[in-house]
C-alpha cells in the first residue's frame, strides 16, 4: 500500500451494518465493539467464521489471495481506523493478524462446542472483558442480537433464549434487552458451572432456596 495516499477517515458502523466491497479494499483496525466475520467458498452459502474484537486488523485476506466471498457485519457499534503499511511494517502486520486469527478460531470451538448454557457464558465474558470492559461490575454490556448470538454459538435462538431465562432466574444476569444485557463478569466467571436447560437447573435452584 502507498503511504503517501491521503488516508481514510474511521468508519463508523452502527450494529448490523455491514462493510461495502470498497470497504474491503483496504485494512482497518478495530477501534471498538465487534464484527463477525462470514465466509463462503465457491457456491456454499456464507457461514460464521470467527469475530474480530478491537485490536485486530482485519481486510488482510486482499494480500493472500483467498477465493473466498468474505463478508464482516457489525455485531455492536463499531469503530473502525484504516490501517497503512508497508515494506518491514506489512510484514510485521501480517504476522500479527495470522496469530490474532489463530486466538479467534481457537475462541470459536469453545464457543460452538459444549453445554448451551456454557457457551452463551463464555460469550458474555468474551465481550465483557474485549468490548465492555466496565462490565467487570454489574454495568450494560453490548451484545449481538439474538439471532446473531445463535449463528455464533451454533445453538437455536430459543434455546439461546431459555438459557438467558435461566441465568436471569438465577440472578447470574440483572437485566437483558435485545442489543445488551447487565452482568458482573467477575460473578459469573466465579460460577464453574452454569445449568442450562437440564434437570440440574431446577435442582440448583432448589439448593439456592434452602440454603
Amino acid at each position: 500500500m502507498n503511504n503517501s495516499s491521503s488516508p481514510s477517515p474511521n468508519r463508523m458502523l452502527n450494529a448490523r451494518d455491514a462493510l461495502s466491497r470498497q470497504d474491503l479494499k483496504q485494512m482497518w483496525r478495530v477501534q471498538s465493539g465487534a464484527l463477525r466475520l462470514d465466509s463462503a467458498a465457491g457456491d456454499e452459502a456464507s457461514r460464521f467464521m470467527r469475530l474480530a474484537l478491537p485490536g485486530d486488523v482485519i481486510g488482510v485476506e486482499q494480500w493472500v489471495g483467498t477465493d473466498d466471498s468474505l463478508a464482516m457485519r457489525a455485531l455492536t457499534p463499531v469503530c473502525l481506523a484504516p490501517v497503512l503499511a508497508e515494506g518491514a511494517e506489512m510484514m510485521a502486520l501480517l504476522m500479527e493478524t495470522v496469530v490474532v486469527a489463530h486466538q479467534r478460531c481457537r475462541e470459536v470451538v469453545s464457543l460452538r462446542t459444549g453445554p448451551v448454557s456454557q457457551r452463551v457464558k463464555c460469550l458474555l465474558l468474551m465481550f465483557a472483558d474485549s468490548v465492555n470492559p466496565d462490565a467487570k461490575t454489574t454495568a450494560e454490556c453490548a451484545l449481538p442480537h439474538l439471532s446473531d448470538m445463535a449463528d455464533i454459538l451454533d445453538a437455536a435462538p430459543e434455546t439461546v433464549s431459555r438459557v438467558f431465562s435461566s441465568m436471569r432466574k438465577l440472578d447470574y444476569l440483572q437485566d437483558r434487552k435485545p442489543h445488551k444485557a447487565s452482568f458482573s463478569s467477575l460473578a459469573l466467571r466465579a460460577q464453574a458451572l452454569i445449568p442450562g436447560m437440564t434437570a440440574s437447573s431446577a435442582i440448583h435452584r432448589s439448593q439456592m432456596a434452602t440454603a
